[in-house]
């Protein structure tokens, strides 16, 4: 008083346009994640559905955002029976796509397998009734090298002395390399590959 200076504030002209409440929403069966009355314009929050329930897009939780009218959208939570949850892990190998919490009934996710792995089975699973289908299997293929091949004095009957890759279930033939008789029984020399795993037959030196 008395020194001249304006009296300076600042007013909002109509503050009800600059905020939201979170009394103003209602969420049957979820929350707002924050604890928060007020929210500023352009404030993004989240919301959460309760256990049981999820999104309009089969997720657990969403966004929404305070609008110069009020709130961008009214969430939504539904009862998530029949629906599925993440596909089951399997071994050396993955689905294809990006994994998602809840997925919706009759929703497929596709599985590869890692490099030199086989898949066994149907590499589409479907959410039916809230479970998946059998998931497929990765089995490992049958390494076979020129290195252990000279340890059992064999070779490869129809293939190059080289490493090699074998599926499961593939048949493998060997021979004895030159100068070399069978000290196995003949038929383990028509062996197969049995998920990475393969008996190898025996040749002894020939004796003069």
């Amino acid at each position: 008083e008395g020194n001249g200076n304006p009296l300076q504030c600042s007013c909002l002209e109509n503050p009800r346009d600059e905020t939201c409440s979170k009394y103003n929403i209602t969420i049957e069966n979820g929350f707002l994640s924050e604890s928060t009355s007020m929210y500023p314009l352009n404030k993004q929050t989240e919301y959460k559905c309760k256990s049981g329930y999820v999104t309009a897009d089969g997720k657990t939780s969403g966004l929404i955002t305070c609008l110069q009218n009020g709130w961008s959208s009214q969430p939504v939570c539904i009862n998530s029976q029949g629906k599925c949850g993440p596909p089951p892990p399997i071994d050396n190998g993955d689905i294809t796509s990006l994994l998602q919490s809840v997925y919706p009934p009759g929703m497929s996710v596709e599985y590869q397998c890692q490099a030199c792995y086989e898949l066994q089975g149907n590499r589409n699973l479907v959410c039916q009734n809230g479970e998946w289908s059998e998931p497929p299997k990765c089995l490992e293929a049958c390494v076979i090298s020129e290195e252990t091949m000279r340890k059992h004095h064999i070779q490869l009957r129809w293939k190059p002395d080289t490493k090699l890759y074998f599926k499961t279930e593939d048949n493998i033939e060997f021979m004895c390399q030159h100068g070399y008789h069978p000290v196995t029984p003949q038929h383990t020399f028509r062996t197969t590959c049995l998920e990475g795993k393969v008996v190898y037959p025996s040749c002894g030196k020939n004796i003069d």
